[in-house]
């Protein structure tokens, strides 16, 4: 039987991180942490702001993610586009996240523009790289600028 390539491999990690998306919705950040390389140079530029570049303080913001999280009903993935090659790949989509409470309040849809790069290490794709943020409709320029007041 022939060696499976890298693409087909990929397909399952997706698979995957689907999984880990309604873990993490649920209030379990376990899944995706599993996703995640071991190594040191895992980035997240969260949906809640900052910027983290050690996994140890990583594991810590995804636990507190998956705190907020009080559930929800769905989440859907619309894939923008996808990149594979021999060791990396790339993937960009819309997350719907549908019925979500997030820290306490009234269920609501939540979508986030996502980007992940994942890494083909000794053990499958692993996370190595998320983005993601609610910029989801164009804001225009006036958007970035600071607030009067």
């Amino acid at each position: 039987m022939p060696a499976l390539g890298p693409e087909h491999e990929f397909r399952r990690t997706l698979v995957q991180v689907q999984t880990a998306n309604e873990s993490m919705m649920a209030g379990d950040c376990g899944p995706r942490m599993a996703l995640l390389s071991p190594r040191d140079d895992v980035v997240l530029l969260g949906a809640f702001g900052g910027v983290i570049r050690d996994r140890g303080a990583l594991a810590a913001r995804f636990d507190r993610t998956a705190g907020a999280h009080g559930g929800g009903e769905r989440i859907s993935v619309e894939h923008l586009a996808t990149w594979v090659g021999a060791d990396l790949a790339c993937t960009v989509e819309l997350e719907r996240h549908e019925g979500v409470r997030l820290a306490g309040h009234a269920p609501t849809t939540t979508a986030y523009r996502v980007t992940h790069l994942f890494r083909r290490e000794a053990d499958g794709w692993k996370i190595v790289l998320r983005h993601a943020d609610p910029l989801v409709e164009f804001r225009g320029p006036e958007s970035v600028l600071p607030q009067d007041g």
